[in-house]
């Protein structure tokens, strides 16, 4: 492709001479619009930006194999498809963050069964310690303490 063809009129692949040059051509060519596109769509400027990325940089992996005649259509309608899988993630990880968060608050029996199974067995194998280990390990665990604050209380004991 010549350097000052534009990236939309011809079907050229990246991989011939000025291959690069065409690439940076396509770039700011399409990358505005596609952020204000993204930007839309996400209601998140950071959003957008990664989108836009990530889609030049999928073309640019998949230069060898494109072959594209219409590329501000294609650019549009990959953008939408990455759209389309963001917003799906977005969703499925509020989800599984809202279903974690009511999963603490409502334990079901067996939960709860197998939650005190698991102390009965930390307890055991505490009574099994040195007694300084097992107070250095309460303080830990169960006190949530520091080492700087087991050492003084260590040493005022």
């Amino acid at each position: 492709m010549l350097a000052n063809a534009s990236p939309d009129k011809e079907n050229f692949s990246f991989t011939q001479e000025g291959g690069k040059q065409a690439f940076e051509a396509l770039y700011k060519e399409h990358w505005y619009k596609l952020y204000c596109i993204a930007g839309k769509q996400t209601d998140s400027p950071q959003d957008a930006e990664e989108l836009v990325q990530a889609l030049f940089e999928k073309i640019w992996r998949t230069r060898e194999e494109l072959s594209v005649r219409h590329w501000g259509a294609f650019l549009v309608a990959s953008l939408r498809n990455m759209i389309i899988d963001f917003q799906r993630q977005k969703a499925v990880k509020a989800k599984f963050l809202q279903k974690l968060s009511t999963t603490d608050t409502h334990q079901l029996p067996e939960e709860s069964l197998d939650q005190q199974q698991l102390l009965n067995v930390i307890d055991n194998v505490l009574g099994e310690l040195p007694e300084k280990t097992q107070a250095i390990f309460k303080l830990s665990r169960y006190e949530h303490k520091t080492v700087k604050e087991w050492a003084s209380r260590s040493i005022s004991h």
